[in-house]
């Protein structure tokens, strides 16, 4: 597990890794960019893939955005939201970056299905 003052990632699965901000964060490229290196350290090198609980509220910069979509080692990513915002925010990032991995959008509700779908 890693855990600082804007986000944390706990291994829940070999290669699943669970992703959670803090509320109201503002998250930079170096954000990404050090979310992408933990990933990568907690799955020892390997593929991975990213469940990311967006049930809280915060601004992701397009400089960040575009780090999250070029990740090389993220098989896929999976985005946990019941927010209408968060889930129109979530199909824009998959429309418009384009992320090298797959990617899907579940509600909270469905969080098994999306950490199976990620396996």
């Amino acid at each position: 597990m890693f855990d600082n003052e804007r986000f944390s990632l706990q291994l829940i699965d070999p290669q699943v890794i669970r992703l959670t901000v803090v509320e109201g964060i503002e998250l930079e490229q170096h954000d990404a960019k050090e979310m992408i290196a933990k990933a990568v350290d907690l799955a020892k090198g390997n593929d991975y893939a990213i469940l990311f609980d967006a049930t809280v509220s915060g601004n992701i910069s397009f400089e960040a955005r575009e780090e999250f979509a070029r990740s090389k080692k993220r098989k896929a990513v999976a985005i946990i939201t019941n927010s209408l915002a968060n889930k129109l925010f979530g199909n824009f990032f998959i429309r418009f970056h384009k992320p090298t991995s797959a990617s899907r959008i579940f509600s909270k509700e469905e969080e098994q299905a999306a950490i199976e779908w990620l396996k």
